[in-house]
């Protein structure tokens, strides 16, 4: 039953993410060592479990007897996935009631001037050349809180993250001067299909953050169909206890517009088309180009390398295609704004090591030492994917973006999907078609799977008069 034991430890992770997540908010609000050092550590051990959880291939585990000793550590384990489920359905059944006082859908610069870049593009204009911050800021009714500042102009004297008063300061200033703007982001800072594919939402007028959120409910609907249908109700109670998918897409995430071909991706590798999807997925943020060795590893393990390197190609293409409108307009622009999150001179932000140098615990290195050693941590992933290709061949979703956490910007973002790609991982798995009885002798428990009992009692509602009761 080491399936089963599988999706626990994925859960879990997922819900260490959601209070490293909630503990990481506080101490960016109030800084705090302590505080930093929870965050780090959880999400270090939750992705450290991750990539335990996909170690193997998994091949007939759900066919495999329970060990008897562990029948009552497992229901316990069981019983707070189910309980954590319960978060993640009330943070979903949450989200149509989120608005407050100062609500806004604007949850951070990644939505807003994306939705920015897709109403500039709806007006038939070049959204990497165009594009402002002031101006986009001013019609989307928001401020600089939501926004990313640059270590330049009248924040080049400070090392130091500026506050909100700062921000409002310079933007106050800055805001009606005449020269260009060089304190805050202001380009589109990924690629095309960021904006282009949420421009038809964008015309209808609706919030994007729906859109993102249908995103996160088809990505769990494709993991559930490519899972076993006896193991449906327990990936479908982990999806929902890992609580960090639900609750940080409800914050606010663009994310879910490129791990949803990501994910589509990983899930049907072996199929020809998948490498159209990986394309889009990496035409829509750069994160998943992280993705792309892990991903054209798995293929040639199995298909042949020149399978893997004939999608590659095709995801290139897509690539290509998609961006090559705005390339050939301003070629300039258009590399700027995609390069941004590495060219900018963006101040150290995020949840990875970085958070224990913004709160004291380090000292802070100039930024060319957190590349070189995300570069290090990168090879040694791949590396490490390489070397279990066979052994562990969905180990790489995990270990893509493990590098990340040693970077000079690790934002929160980039891990709280982690859960999402394990599961896609873990369903691919050979393990064979999970036993009600098997599921049930090792105490697992699912909020979608009706007790024994009442099993019988809805087939004994539901037979036709005369008939003798199914057997259990």
């Amino acid at each position: 039953m080491r399936v089963l034991i599988r999706l626990v430890a994925i859960t879990l992770a997922g819900s260490a993410l959601y209070y490293a997540g909630l503990v990481n908010t506080m101490v960016i609000e109030r800084p705090s060592a302590y505080g930093a050092v929870l965050v780090v550590v959880g999400i270090g051990a939750s992705i450290a479990m991750l990539v335990l959880s996909l170690i193997g291939d998994g091949r007939g585990e759900a066919r495999t007897p329970p060990v008897r000793r562990y029948v009552r550590l497992h229901r316990i384990a069981w019983l707070v996935v189910c309980g954590m489920a319960l978060v993640g359905a009330s943070s979903l059944l949450a989200a149509p009631h989120q608005h407050s006082s100062d609500w806004t859908p604007y949850h951070n610069d990644a939505i807003a001037l994306n939705e920015c870049a897709a109403r500039l593009l709806l007006d038939g204009r070049d959204p990497y050349a165009e594009l402002d911050v002031y101006t986009c800021y001013a019609r989307l009714g928001i401020g600089p809180d939501r926004t990313t500042p640059l270590r330049q102009g009248l924040f080049a004297r400070d090392g130091n993250y500026p506050s909100d008063s700062e921000l409002e300061t310079v933007w106050a200033s800055q805001s009606h001067a005449s020269q260009q703007n060089i304190e805050f982001e202001s380009k589109p800072s990924y690629p095309a299909l960021s904006f282009v594919l949420i421009a038809p939402w964008v015309a209808l007028g609706w919030d994007t953050n729906v859109l993102y959120l249908l995103c996160l409910g088809a990505a769990m609907v494709l993991v559930l169909l490519r899972a076993p249908a006896g193991l449906r109700p327990f990936v479908l109670t982990g999806l929902l206890g890992a609580a960090s998918l639900a609750a940080f897409t409800v914050g606010g995430s663009a994310d879910l517009l490129y791990a949803l071909p990501l994910v589509a991706a990983w899930l049907w590798r072996e199929k020809r088309w998948s490498g159209l999807l990986f394309g889009v997925a990496c035409a829509t943020k750069q994160i998943a180009w992280f993705f792309g060795p892990f991903y054209l590893i798995a293929i040639a393990t199995r298909q042949g390398w020149k399978v893997a390197l004939r999608k590659g190609a095709e995801a290139a293409a897509v690539f290509a295609m998609t961006n090559l409108p705005f390339i050939i307009a301003d070629p300039h622009a258009w590399l700027a704004g995609v390069t941004a999150p590495l060219a900018d001179p963006m101040f150290p932000r995020g949840a990875g090591i970085i958070f224990l140098v913004l709160n004291d615990v380090l000292p802070l290195w100039a930024p060319p030492v957190y590349t070189a050693v995300e570069a290090a941590a990168f090879v040694v992933c791949l590396a490490a994917a390489w070397r279990a290709r066979r052994s562990s061949p969905e180990v790489g979703v995990v270990l893509a973006t493990l590098p990340l956490f040693f970077a000079y910007r690790s934002l929160f973002s980039y891990f709280f999907l982690l859960p999402l790609f394990a599961f896609a991982a873990l369903v691919r798995m050979p393990v064979g078609e999970l036993d009600p009885e098997l599921a049930r002798a090792s105490g697992a428990v699912t909020l979608f799977a009706l007790p024994s009992p009442l099993r019988r009692a809805r087939r004994r509602a539901t037979a036709p008069a005369g008939a003798p009761a199914a057997a259990d």
